[in-house]
């Protein structure tokens, strides 16, 4: 998000109840081995502990290795610089989608987000991230969950966001996934670099299929082709595969609030992007910026982010 750094955090985090529910807390508090557990005021979140959702999905059919397709949608709602009361209805109209991906969420928002997208639908929560937290809305009849976690080893002194990993079951072939969304930083330029290469190194000993979603604030510009430091370091030896949009439109908007003219201060680029990698790089793959009536510019009430959606078919 290109705006100013907002220092202000809530005093307290609300915890909501709902007819989404949350992974239970073995889940939620998984992280990878080799990653340090992250500090501050970055506490787990049970929304609903009810019951474990895992026991209302369905049975997994495996059906061998016939081919099945996912759609998802990432979308970079902007935390406390949108108001969750109109983004959710939003959701409601842009889906239905096996996963929806969002980042700069609001902690006493995700609930609501997830109601927005069905019943059918649980959802899991980063830890880190403060008031700019990220989330992974899931159908539960067409993917089940099987664990969460975490790459802290990114998220520098706990001064960012890490990276949040869900890893999925598809509830028709039993065939497993793993998807990824993620915020990079947007001030420090040396650090998305670092970032960068870290995530290109996570990828390249990982054996599922990756997706990965998200604001990574690589800042590609249409008339260059070219994106920034971040951008070209993530792309190197092609462990990342980019899906490029079918066409190419302006994910962000922002005008510069101590001179503000009226116009996009950084037209003809985009921060949000959509990639895979492992297996998932042989799969059929197809990306659209979603442009709706008077989205851009953007309010206080709305994202001033456009949501993009991917949809994947696998290779037989």
């Amino acid at each position: 998000m290109r705006k100013f750094s907002r220092y202000i955090l809530a005093a307290t985090i609300c915890i909501c109840f709902s007819a989404c529910d949350s992974p239970v807390e073995k889940d939620l508090n998984e992280t990878l081995p080799s990653s340090e557990s992250a500090t501050g005021d970055n506490e787990s979140q049970r929304e609903d502990s009810s019951e474990d959702p895992l026991e209302e999905e369905p049975a997994i059919t495996n059906h061998g290795d016939i081919r099945f397709s996912l759609r998802f949608l990432s979308w970079n709602v902007e935390s406390d610089g949108a108001d969750p009361q109109v983004i959710g209805p939003q959701l409601s109209e842009l889906g239905p989608y096996d996963v929806v991906a969002l980042t700069e969420v609001l902690p006493q928002a995700a609930a609501s987000f997830c109601d927005a997208c069905g019943k059918d639908y649980n959802y899991i929560l980063s830890e880190t991230g403060r008031n700019d937290r990220m989330m992974l809305i899931y159908n539960k009849k067409a993917l089940r969950f099987v664990r969460k976690y975490e790459l802290h080893d990114i998220n520098f002194k706990n001064r960012y966001r890490s990276p949040l990993v869900g890893q999925f079951r598809d509830v028709l072939t039993g065939k497993e996934l793993l998807v990824m969304v993620n915020h990079l930083a947007r001030g420090n330029e040396k650090t998305r670099q670092i970032q960068a290469e870290k995530l290109v190194a996570w990828a390249r000993d990982e054996t599922l299929p990756i997706i990965a979603l998200g604001d990574y604030n690589f800042d590609y510009v249409f008339e260059t082709r070219k994106g920034n430091e971040g951008f070209r370091r993530f792309m190197k030896d092609s462990v990342w595969k980019w899906v490029e949009p079918i066409e190419l439109i302006d994910t962000n908007w922002y005008d510069n609030p101590e001179e503000p003219d009226g116009k996009d201060d950084y037209p003809g680029s985009i921060l949000d992007f959509a990639f895979v990698a492992g297996p998932a790089k042989d799969w059929t793959t197809s990306c659209k910026v979603l442009v709706r009536d008077g989205d851009f510019p953007d309010d206080e009430k709305t994202s001033d982010h456009r949501p993009f959606e991917l949809i994947v078919t696998t290779a037989q």
